[in-house]
């Protein structure tokens, strides 16, 4: 029986790190996305992202900036294809900003020709205090709903570099 037990916990392990590296993939995706030639009506200079709600702990979505400007943020109704559904074993718990502030209600993850940076931007509007460098970030933390003690983090820094880390 012990060893059923420890099976167990070896598999909810292995489940969450896979569920932790499907979000940094569609983290990616939005990258790749925002970085090479897609736009709609000969558009091709809009942002691109991910959107991150605290209140929604079992999905975020790809968004298309439409506004015009620097906002690089995601506003309702700029979602593209379907909603991202998290493993309903798994769910967000916290985001954090590069100050560990973890008090955020959401996250925009945003990217936009011509480079891979990271435009982040917390609940409200609000960019995070960022200081430009390649320490800056935002951490999505996932967990294990069956055993609390089981977390990953995805980490995107301002670089533009995405990495799934243990907390």
């Amino acid at each position: 029986g012990l060893l059923m037990a420890k099976y167990s916990s070896f598999n909810d392990v292995v489940l969450l790190k896979n569920q932790a590296y499907e979000i940094a993939l569609d983290i990616r995706e939005a990258q790749i996305f925002g970085v090479s030639a897609r736009g709609e009506g000969g558009e091709f200079k809009q942002a691109y992202g991910v959107h991150f709600d605290i209140d929604t702990p079992n999905q975020y979505s790809l968004f298309q900036d439409k506004n015009s400007g620097e906002e690089n943020e995601h506003d309702p109704g700029e979602e593209i294809g379907q909603t991202y559904t998290i493993d309903s074993r798994f769910e967000i718990f916290e985001i954090c900003d590069d100050n560990n502030d973890c008090t955020s209600r959401g996250t925009s993850i945003a990217f936009k020709r011509p480079d891979f940076d990271a435009h982040i931007r917390m609940a409200q509007g609000n960019s995070a205090n960022f200081s430009n460098t390649e320490e800056s970030r935002v951490e999505i933390k996932i967990w294990s709903k069956k055993s609390n003690g089981f977390s990953k983090k995805i980490v995107v820094y301002q670089s533009g570099q995405i990495s799934v880390q243990s907390n």
